[in-house]
């Protein structure tokens, strides 16, 4: 088979919009446009992101060769919870068909507008390029098995040199996309075959866990996370045979969920709910839910593993961002070896949607597609420090008023700027990082951080309510050098993203507590390696080098119910209106001169 350049544009229009750009298989540029317009979670057409990550990646759209987009379902038409409630998931032996994912994806087909997209792709001389539709669960799929570090795209047989077979588990699991809320493939020679799959009536995460956030006064499609981090403080035998009636795996075909509580509708849940929950403590109830969900994912990885012998696994969707979860599946006996892609959730979609895509037309081309495990993931926007300082000297000029009053902003050039703020984290000082490419997905990964102290726990409260106004139950989360992980982390691996939870060692319990859970002793870490980032691991190293620990507080760079930080302006900001001791942007400090 002959190679050459084939260059995808992958687009999420949905919940959690962006776009990626994919090259020979290696992701190029990949952005949310919350990011760019500092809507969180925004849903609609990523238009800021389209263009910017050609901007990114300096490819020209001319070199497009398809576009793919993410799910059948179009933008603003009729919400498929209220659809399937009334018709379709009543039809519970359909929903499970290929059958009815054909005609499911035929009639959004046909209501599947591209006016908007249509201008957008004329301004960038894309209007005659080929553009397809990738299944949402698909998706996700792809993200977990395209990039995964063991490889998929063998030729041949599935049996590898040593006369293993290659194959591996695929599992998506979400609140709902395409009219499925979760399935079990094998991905083989590249090819991804779904053998299971339960419907959006069948949601653990639509008709459970975000049910559950809603009942307990939290934000549904967002505050999940609040949910696993208030668990450890509750008693889960109080109300778990409560949370055992409302979704259970399938009692004559354990790859699927079913839904117990009799509906899909949020009213009628939450009325349930109600009953079913009375007089019940909140903290009890989070506990419920959290060991509810990972009773359930343990049981379907397990029965996942005896329908296929395969036990190399791989992860993506929503419900793979809960790292309780994660790390109870990561410690089953039955599994060798799992994967959970960073981005698991529909921010990571363009990717999936680009790379699937990407096989799908090397495939019928006759090329042979390459596979690029995924490594660091700063696929994001960087800014050079000429750009920063245009940007801080219009600000100042702004703030000049006519009468020549003191300029707000303070703002150095250092050339070691990454050990300044180690200097900085030792004498106290709470500090903003917003440097380098940003990441991608949802956990902030040192180059738009909050980075802090983690020796004293009472740093934790001036975060919180100074700087990210959270909930006095979440924890924060350790940055540390990969080198020295074994002393804070049992059982230790490579965690660069943020996706895994551990348990902590006394030693990391004691010395860094600010940055562990302070109920269970679990941290959710990111081991940072310096060939992945140099300027993040000097930063640490530094501080390494003054107090003997090799780990720092970090949390995202934003304030509550804002995204994380994705442009300098929107950096400049988020300092105006917090507490945070300094920000910095490339090599420059910023301060306020009335700190």
């Amino acid at each position: 088979m002959t190679k050459r350049n084939i260059l995808v544009l992958g687009i999420n229009d949905g919940h959690d919009a962006g776009a990626a750009l994919v090259k020979n298989g290696q992701v190029i540029a990949a952005v949310q446009e919350e990011r760019l317009n500092n809507i969180k979670h925004f849903a609609g057409i990523p238009e800021k992101s389209i263009f910017e990550v050609f901007r990114i990646s300096k490819a020209d759209p001319a070199d497009v060769n398809l576009i793919c987009l993410v799910s059948f379902d179009p933008p603003g038409m009729e919400d498929l919870e209220t659809l399937s409630s009334r018709i379709l998931f009543r039809l519970s032996p359909l929903l499970h068909s290929d059958s009815y994912i054909k005609l499911y994806a035929g009639i959004k087909r046909k209501h599947r507008t591209f006016t908007h997209l249509k201008k957008i792709f004329e301004s960038l001389k894309l209007h005659d390029t080929e553009t397809t539709v990738i299944e949402h669960q698909i998706a996700h799929a792809a993200c977990a098995y395209r990039t995964s570090t063991w490889g998929c795209y063998d030729t041949g047989n599935s049996a590898s040199r040593d006369g293993k077979d290659n194959s591996i588990l695929i599992l998506t699991a979400d609140g709902s996309g395409d009219g499925l809320s979760s399935t079990v493939n094998i991905g083989r020679n590249g090819r991804i075959e779904r053998i299971a799959s339960s419907s959006y009536y069948d949601s653990v995460g639509n008709a459970f866990y975000t049910q559950i956030t809603s009942f307990l006064g939290l934000k549904p499609w967002d505050h999940e996370y609040k949910v696993m981090g208030l668990a450890p403080y509750g008693k889960s035998e109080y109300c778990i045979e409560q949370m055992r009636k409302i979704i259970r795996l399938h009692p004559h075909n354990p790859l699927r969920f079913e839904n117990t509580i009799g509906t899909i509708r949020s009213s009628a849940i939450q009325s349930k709910l109600r009953k079913l929950l009375v007089n019940q403590r909140f903290d009890n109830i989070a506990a419920a839910a959290q060991q509810h969900l990972e009773d359930l994912l343990k049981k379907w990885v397990q029965y996942a593993i005896e329908a296929t012998d395969i036990r190399k696994i791989a992860c993506a969707g929503g419900l793979f961002l809960n790292v309780k979860a994660n790390k109870m599946l990561r410690e089953l006996e039955a599994v060798d070896d799992i994967f959970f892609y960073p981005a698991a959730d529909d921010e990571g979609t363009p990717i999936g949607a680009a790379l699937q895509g990407y096989y799908e037309y090397c495939t019928r081309e006759g090329i042979s597609p390459y596979h690029v495990p995924i490594g660091e993931i700063y696929y994001g926007p960087s800014y050079a420090n000429d750009e920063i300082k245009e940007v801080l000297d219009a600000a100042n000029h702004n703030d000049n008023d006519n009468n020549g009053n003191q300029r707000k902003w303070k703002y150095d050039y250092y050339g070691d700027i990454d050990g300044t703020i180690g200097e900085l984290l030792v004498k106290g000082k709470i500090i903003a990082r917003c440097s380098g490419g940003s990441e991608w997905g949802p956990r902030a990964l040192g180059n738009r951080s909050i980075i802090a102290d983690p020796r004293d726990s009472r740093v934790i409260n001036k975060i919180n309510f100074a700087i990210k106004q959270r909930d006095f139950w979440m924890p924060f989360a350790p940055s540390m050098l990969d080198e020295r992980k074994a002393d804070y982390l049992v059982e230790p691996q490579f965690a660069p993203y943020m996706i895994m939870a551990f348990d902590s060692t006394a030693e990391g319990a004691d010395n860094i507590p600010a940055a562990i859970h302070p109920f269970d002793k679990t941290c959710r870490p990111q081991t940072v390696a310096k060939e992945w980032n140099q300027s993040y691991h000097k930063v640490i190293k530094t501080f390494e080098s003054l107090t003997g620990e090799a780990a720092i507080l970090n949390t995202s760079f934003n304030l509550h119910g804002y995204p994380m930080v994705g442009t300098p302006q929107t950096a400049l900001w988020t300092l105006e209106n917090s507490k945070l001791d300094g920000l910095v942007l490339g090599n420059y400090l910023i301060t306020k001169y009335n700190n």
